[in-house]
């Protein structure tokens, strides 16, 4: 008669939301009780554990049937005894016994079925509601919650720093000059973008790189020489979603506007024409150049998405330069080799 019961058993498996915990073969996980209520564990008529509801309302117990009745598997009814706020009693009865009289003050209710429990099955007894409901597993189950998510779409919001090495900064600052210069250095960059599907977005940035510098000196005179560039770029960005990653490439134009500004100063020098020695006085003057125009840059890097809204990310990329002054005085033809980190946050998506 054992077997024709054990279809009614499947369909009377409910599933349940578990929240936190652990679970190995063959135990007994009540979730949803009071707060620091005992939990008992009986099997027939015997009590063969107990223990208190955790914050969350769980606790796990052992369940030994071949311990405890000498069996590999048996088929069981489940009734749970609620009494008060204080205690909550899972009562697993074999087909062919009668479960012991509740207690005086307690409520008992049947989950509906027969179970078949084996040596490796797990019981997770949800007594929060009005009717106890029971999932089996036959085998471990874990009642930590397990959240996925991939690279989102949507509104994303990012920030970070910059660093950046100029590669003709040099030659424009010192000429044929023996000077001191400093092209790379660390800035910042902030931006937006909207990805339309996983794999393809569009974005807008702006660039503040460190300043590249050069200053030189000797007998006759001495200079510095400073340019301060600032950048906008607009890109096309594809994307291959990995897990939480997403690695992507962008092209785009990039909009740069610029101060070059050298300032020289000249020493004092004496000379001697026929026997007559003349001092030509030195002094400071101040040269700018200010920029700005069109061209294009190129980049790549990784972003992995730490939680559903919040990422780090790593980019390196290559933006050429170019410039024009509003009187036609002069141009700048720079490139800026640069690597990008930080952090988005998406605002609004999925």
């Amino acid at each position: 008669m054992t077997k024709p019961w054990r279809p009614l058993a499947l369909a009377a498996v409910l599933s349940v939301s578990v929240f936190a915990g652990a679970a190995t073969a063959q135990k007994v996980i009540v979730t949803k009780a009071p707060v620091g209520a005992t939990i008992e564990l009986v099997l027939n008529t015997a009590t063969v554990a107990s223990g208190t509801a955790d914050a969350e309302g769980n606790e796990t117990l052992a369940l030994d049937i071949s311990k405890n009745v000498n069996k590999a598997e048996t088929d069981a009814s489940i009734y749970v005894d609620v009494c008060g706020d204080k205690v909550r009693r899972v009562i697993v009865v074999e087909r062919v016994r009668q479960p012991p009289q509740p207690e005086a003050g307690c409520d008992r209710r049947q989950i509906i079925g027969l179970f078949l429990i084996r040596s490796v099955s797990t019981l997770i007894i949800d007594v929060g509601g009005p009717n106890p409901t029971v999932l089996l597993r036959q085998g471990p189950f874990s009642l930590r919650r397990v959240i996925h998510w991939t690279p989102p779409t949507g509104l994303v919001l990012f920030g970070g720093g910059v660093f950046g090495t100029f590669s003709n900064a040099e030659d424009i600052a010192c000429g044929n000059v023996a000077c001191s210069p400093d092209n790379t250095g660390f800035g910042y960059t902030a931006g937006v973008e909207y990805w339309i599907n996983p794999f393809i977005s569009a974005e807008a940035s702006y660039l503040k790189p460190s300043d590249a510098t050069a200053e030189a000196s000797n007998d006759q005179f001495r200079f510095n020489s400073e340019l301060d560039l600032h950048a906008l770029t607009v890109a096309g960005k594809i994307g291959v979603p990995v897990r939480r990653a997403r690695v992507y490439g962008k092209v785009g134009g990039v909009y740069q506007q610029s101060k070059f500004k050298t300032t020289q100063t000249f020493e004092d020098t004496t000379i001697t024409v026929d026997d007559v020695t003349e001092t030509i006085e030195g002094g400071t003057q101040q040269l700018e150049l200010e920029t700005k125009g069109w061209s294009w840059f190129f980049g790549g890097g990784v972003e992995i998405w730490v939680r559903p809204a919040f990422a780090i990310f790593g980019e390196a990329g290559r933006a050429v330069l170019k410039g024009e002054t509003d009187d036609e005085e002069g141009s700048l033809d720079e490139r800026l080799t640069y690597v990008l980190f930080g952090a988005r946050v998406r605002i609004f998506g999925w």
